[in-house]
C-alpha cells in the first residue's frame, strides 16, 4: 500500500455512500434494529443484502489488488463510525480471493475482534475466522484457547462460535476434544452472549457429533443457563428435549 494512501478518505467514501443508501430508511425501523442488535454505535438500518449491494458497486478503491484493500478495510473497520461501514470491511473479507495466504490474512483479522460493538459483528467475524481455522488451525487454535480465557466477552463467544461457525459450511472440523473443552470452559460465564454463543457451538456440534452433544447435555443440563439451553436445542427432536427439558426441571 502506498504510504500517500488516504486511509481517511477511504473512510469518508464509504460512510458518505452508506448513508446515502439508507436516505430512505424508516428511523423507526433502524431504532427497531439497533435495539435488537444492542448496538451502541449508530445503526443506518440497511439489510443486508442493501449492504451487499452497496459493496457491489464499488468504491473508488475496489479495483486495488486484494492484498492492498485489506489493510483499508482494516482501517474502516477500527474507525467506522457506523455499524453499516464495520460489516462492509467484513463482507470484503469475507471473500479472499482464490491462492490468498492465510497466514497473513489471519494475521490482518486476528485483532479485529478487540473492536467489535455488537453480536451482528462478532458473528460476521465468525465466518471468516472458522474458514480460516480450517486452513491454519494451528496457527488458530491457541488464539482460540487464550479467548476463551480473555476479560473480552467477543473473545470468549469467538472461542466458541468461531470453531464451527455454521457447521454446513465446513470442509473439515476441529478435533471434538478441543470444541467440548472450550465449550465445558465457558459453562458458567456470567455474559449473556457468551451463553448464547456456547449454545450456538451445541446446536451446531450437534450436527456433527450427535451423540457426544446428547451425552453432554445430559451431564450438564442443569448446569446450562437459559440462553446457552434455548440455542443448544432448538433443533433437537421433540421428544428428546423434552426429556432433556423434564430432567433439567427435576430438583
Amino acid at each position: 500500500m502506498n504510504d500517500s494512501f488516504d486511509f481517511a478518505q477511504a473512510l469518508g467514501e464509504v460512510e458518505s455512500g452508506l448513508i446515502n443508501a439508507a436516505r430512505d430508511v424508516n428511523p423507526h425501523k433502524a431504532a427497531e434494529r439497533a435495539h435488537f442488535m444492542k448496538v451502541t454505535m449508530p445503526l443506518l438500518g440497511l439489510t443486508v443484502p442493501q449492504q451487499r449491494t452497496c459493496l457491489k458497486r464499488g468504491y473508488s478503491f475496489s479495483k486495488l489488488d486484494f492484498a492492498q484493500q485489506v489493510p483499508i478495510w482494516t482501517y474502516i473497520w477500527e474507525h467506522a463510525q457506523s455499524h453499516e461501514a464495520k460489516v462492509q470491511a467484513v463482507l470484503y473479507v469475507e471473500k479472499p480471493v482464490p491462492g490468498y495466504d492465510a497466514l497473513w490474512l489471519w494475521q490482518q483479522l486476528e485483532p479485529w475482534v478487540g473492536s467489535v460493538n455488537c453480536w451482528d459483528q462478532s458473528d460476521c467475524l465468525s465466518r471468516v475466522y472458522s474458514q480460516l481455522l480450517e486452513e491454519i488451525p494451528d496457527e488458530i487454535i491457541p488464539v482460540l484457547r487464550r479467548w476463551n480465557v480473555s476479560d473480552n466477552p467477543w473473545e470468549r463467544r469467538q472461542s466458541l462460535v468461531a470453531l464451527l461457525f455454521y457447521s454446513r459450511f465446513r470442509q473439515s472440523f476441529p478435533d471434538p476434544e478441543l470444541v467440548f473443552s472450550l465449550i465445558l470452559a465457558r459453562l458458567h460465564d456470567d455474559d449473556y452472549y457468551v451463553q448464547k454463543g456456547l449454545g450456538w457451538a451445541l446446536r451446531e456440534a450437534y450436527h456433527v457429533w450427535p451423540q457426544e452433544v446428547l451425552a453432554f447435555l445430559d451431564e450438564h443440563v442443569k448446569s446450562l443457563a437459559p440462553a446457552a439451553w434455548q440455542a443448544a436445542t432448538e433443533k433437537l427432536d421433540k421428544s428428546v428435549k423434552q426429556a432433556l427439558k423434564t430432567k433439567r426441571k427435576a430438583k
